[in-house]
């Protein structure tokens, strides 16, 4: 499985947000981030080419600095069978 890094998930006043909120339950979280990872699965490996064109697919913003904090990784994911609309139409193209 390919696995490429996307940009940040939240903008700075959401991750203030949220970090007030989960300070709340623990006091001890001092920062938290979050970043879109995209796992490609597929039938076979990817030529340079493929890739390099799914890469610019996925080029959509700067790429999450947060991957390379220390501490705690919460994975979030779709339910296992899930289908969105972009993959779906990515799937198509």
């Amino acid at each position: 499985m390919l696995i490429l890094p996307g940009s940040d998930a939240l903008s700075a006043f959401r991750k203030q947000k949220l970090l007030s909120v989960m300070q709340e339950s623990v006091p001890s979280v001092t920062q938290l981030g979050a970043s879109f990872q995209h796992f490609i699965k597929s039938a076979r490996e990817l030529s340079e080419g493929e890739q390099l064109q799914l890469e610019k697919l996925l080029d959509y913003g700067e790429i999450s600095h947060d991957a390379a904090a220390s501490g705690e990784l919460f994975l979030v994911t779709p339910r296992p069978g899930t289908i969105s609309p972009w993959s779906s139409k990515a799937t198509d193209i």
